[in-house]
């Protein structure tokens, strides 16, 4: 199987580098020479090749087009532009997209998806969509309970864009200690009052317990792998939940979900888990997931060679993962 990565998230050389003994082959490419991809590529013996840069989007998809064909690729990964590889099945059949473009638009916008959410697989937090400073206050009029704060995010964006904990009152803590994620009522509302246009956005309540994320690997809507993450102050704790895991095979059947993909939740004051979110790529903090020995991108590529698994691979014990900050030498080597 010779397998490759177009240009995505820094997260990505976690990937590639759990792919050095898989005995997949694989291709990696980006536009940034340095790059960590580039840079795991090369340290794994892989291709690395670097994309011209600035490409308009058919220049980029005809580019794509013949690299999948001069590199004889069997398995394509995208990152950059998926959304328009799954509009163009056809002319890229090496493809291995999230979902089909009208899912990927579903899951894609948070409103959408939370609203087609069955909450008898799992609960959601109570939440309300606005578009205005006076929806915005209907809103959090409705929501309102003791003791319960809410929290405003955008019906779309990745990696926390946007995303606030309210307070009814400022804090000065939060000032002093640089929370970057906190804002006051007052500001939230001035902020949207001078706004010409506000996009869509959820306001919803924030549950107090622990908070996961499930890493996951599917293929045409059957789940492969998954990985449970508590997440912690120090660390994160890679834990046995056989229910999140059939919420996972849940998910990926109902959505008929293909690739590595990646749900949020956290658990009410009794101890229940409630769904915030999925994504449909690989989270930010994969190599967490990486670290229980469960081979996410591993699995997908053996699955798309025809490998077959009796069942669905999770971790074997619960453990305790850390990151380790390093930093590395940058060097820009020639295209090749």
């Amino acid at each position: 199987m010779r397998a490759y990565f177009n240009k995505n998230f820094t997260g990505t050389a976690d990937q590639i580098r759990a792919l050095q003994y898989s005995g997949h082959d694989v291709v990696v490419s980006h536009t940034d020479p340095a790059h960590a991809m580039l840079d795991a590529a090369r340290g794994c013996g892989m291709t690395a090749i670097v994309e011209p840069r600035n490409l308009e989007t058919a220049l980029y998809l005809d580019y794509i087009a013949n690299l999948l064909r001069e590199q004889r690729i069997d398995a394509f990964i995208p990152g950059k532009l998926a959304e328009q590889f799954a509009e163009q099945r056809g002319r890229f059949p090496q493809a291995i997209v999230p979902a089909d473009p009208h899912t990927l638009r579903l899951i894609n916008n948070k409103a959408r998806f939370l609203a087609d959410w069955p909450q008898s697989l799992l609960p959601l937090p109570r939440w309300q969509v606005f578009h205005s400073l006076e929806q915005f206050d209907a809103a959090r009029a409705d929501l309102a309970r003791e003791g319960v704060r809410l929290c405003m995010k955008p019906a779309e964006g990745i990696y926390a864009s946007g995303f606030r904990m309210l307070s009814d009152t400022p804090r000065v803590t939060t000032f002093l200690k640089g929370e970057l994620y906190e804002m006051s009522t007052a500001a939230a509302r001035e902020m949207i009052a001078a706004a010409e246009t506000w996009p869509e956005y959820l306001l919803m309540h924030t549950l107090p317990g622990d908070e996961r994320s499930v890493d996951c690997a599917a293929l045409n809507g059957e789940l492969l792998g998954c990985v449970v993450r508590r997440k912690t102050s120090q660390d994160q704790v890679i834990e046995l939940r056989p229910d999140l895991v059939a919420v996972a095979r849940a998910m990926a059947r109902r959505y008929h979900l293909s690739g590595l993909f990646n749900f949020q939740t956290r658990d009410d004051r009794a101890g229940t888990a409630h769904l915030l979110e999925i994504n449909t790529r690989a989270s930010g903090g994969i190599r967490n997931a990486l670290a229980s020995g469960v081979n996410l991108p591993g699995l997908l590529l053996d699955a798309v060679s025809g490998v077959q698994r009796p069942d669905v691979v999770t971790p074997a014990q619960v453990m305790h993962v850390r990151e380790d900050k390093r930093a590395r030498r940058v060097r820009e080597p020639h295209a090749h």
